[in-house]
């Protein structure tokens, strides 16, 4: 069950690290679904009005960013995430997540500090031994004992340059820290 009082911590949380919640479309067109959706994955497309709901905030701020809608700078948003996942404990075809966005500073320094604004929103609910950075191409994840909380790097397109990263990703969090959380 999706524990909505995380989500909005987590938005308190990174508003105080100087994230601007902003609300952010939940659908955007087939070209900006494209921009990150991995090339083997199935967009949500909806055929009346050619359009794709979001896999991530992230493509909903690269929406607002094509259109001018937003400036550069530090923002968080809350969207649903539709995915074609296999449906297990930790895997939904949809699912609420607070994204972060940088997009004023992006280099290996900025998204370092990311990571670690990450591991002081998760370290109030893991021992931080157990929580673990892991490498991926754009970036890193970061994980509780193997398992993912959270995504992070750096990406671009035509039009930008930024920084990405899971604020907050429903009902993963309550599920892992039903398993592993500070007792």
């Amino acid at each position: 069950m999706i524990n909505y009082k995380l989500l909005d911590d987590s938005l308190n949380f990174y508003e105080s690290k100087g994230f601007k919640r902003v609300e952010s479309p939940w659908t955007v067109s087939e070209y900006v679904d494209n921009i990150t959706r991995p090339a083997s994955k199935t967009a949500f497309q909806l055929k009346h009005n050619d359009k794709c709901l979001v896999a991530s905030g992230e493509q909903s701020f690269l929406y607002l960013y094509l259109k001018e809608f937003l400036p550069l700078g530090k923002f968080q948003t809350v969207t649903p995430c539709f995915r074609y996942e296999s449906f297990d404990f930790l895997h939904t075809k949809y699912f609420m997540k607070n994204e972060l966005i940088v997009t004023d500073v992006v280099n290996g320094s900025a998204l370092e500090d990311v990571v670690m604004t990450a591991l002081d929103f998760y370290g109030q609910f893991f021992d931080k031994n157990d929580l673990d950075t892991e490498e991926t191409d754009d970036g890193c994840d970061i994980t509780i004992k193997g398992i993912e909380l959270g995504s992070y790097g750096i990406r671009k397109c035509d039009f930008l340059e930024w920084i990405y990263g899971t604020g907050c990703a429903e009902p993963r969090l309550s599920k892992l820290i039903e398993l592993y959380g500070k007792k």
